[in-house]
């Protein structure tokens, strides 16, 4: 298991709003957003090197606007050879371009 987080300076509302873009981004297919917890599930397809991911993002508060926080999940194998990590850096990105604004270093 993979787990990301990155800070915006953006409220969560501008992120939450954001996130079918990093879903799109990533190849994610049958989206679940449950608006009471901030979060979403969804899974990613099988390609050559891999069975694809489970992937959750959660929306929250933090200081100076908000964090996303991006946990991905082998569906099947041990190693996902940084996969997890990738994905969740290129869903972080896709959100922040959707919601105009960058991350925060």
């Amino acid at each position: 298991m993979t787990t990301v987080q990155v800070s915006f300076p953006a409220p969560p509302q501008v992120l939450w709003n954001a996130l079918p873009a990093g879903v799109v981004a990533v190849g994610g297919s049958a989206p679940y957003y449950d608006p009471q917890r901030g979060t979403v599930f969804f899974k990613t397809g099988m390609n050559l090197l891999s069975w694809g991911q489970n992937i959750t993002v959660t929306v929250s508060h933090a200081p100076g606007g908000s964090a996303l926080t991006v946990q991905t999940s082998l569906k099947f194998g041990v190693f996902d050879w940084g996969e997890g990590k990738r994905l969740a850096h290129q869903f972080a990105y896709a959100v922040g371009q959707a919601a105009g604004t960058a991350a925060l270093a």
